[in-house]
């Protein structure tokens, strides 16, 4: 369990992959299942739905992630037909802050705030990977990996939310504070 814990820790803390998008111009299923791995604000958020999903009750273990997908999806579709909005990488930003207070605070908010909250970083999340793919020229093989990936992250993030005791909370402060750092780190990049 501590080889697990340290390999997902040196994925998020590798300084290759933070802040950088590279990858994008190929249009095929590899550069898709890279894109959500290759950015800190991705990477992060997808992991902290996983995450808090994992840490609710047992019925929206899997239907905050499956609805996580199922959004994202539609806001790469967003993203593809509607032209850049500056607001997104601001909302991503607050996205990022307000997942770290969410997981900082580890309090149960009502499942239909747990939904709306899960809908609006999806499409939000969806909207920039829409223009950014759909921008490169990709296809959707490139939407499939990055599904992919992005199931692999959320499930990964419900199964950090499986540890208990110290490291349980160790896992949840660490992940709190870089959420919370990285957040505050892009609003005023």
């Amino acid at each position: 369990m501590k080889k697990m814990l340290l390999t997902i820790l040196g994925i998020v803390a590798f300084p290759a992959i933070a802040f950088a998008h590279p990858g994008h111009e190929m249009a095929n299923f590899a550069s898709g299942f890279s894109h959500p791995f290759t950015g800190i604000d991705h990477l992060l958020v997808m992991l902290a739905v996983g995450y808090w999903a994992g840490k609710s009750q047992s019925s929206a273990r899997w239907q905050v992630p499956m609805q996580f997908v199922m959004f994202m999806l539609c806001g790469v579709v967003l993203g593809a037909v509607i032209s850049g909005l500056a607001v997104v990488e601001v909302a991503i930003a607050v996205s990022l802050l307000a997942m770290g207070l969410v997981i900082l605070l580890n309090t149960s908010i009502n499942r239909f705030w747990q939904l709306t909250l899960t809908t609006v970083f999806a499409l939000l999340h969806g909207f920039v990977h829409g223009q950014e793919l759909v921008a490169a020229g990709n296809g959707l093989a490139a939407v499939a990996g990055m599904v992919m990936a992005t199931m692999i992250l959320l499930a990964t993030g419900v199964y950090l939310a499986s540890f208990k005791d110290q490291l349980g909370l160790f896992v949840q402060r660490a992940f709190a504070t870089l959420l919370t750092l990285s957040g505050a780190y892009l609003l005023i990049m």
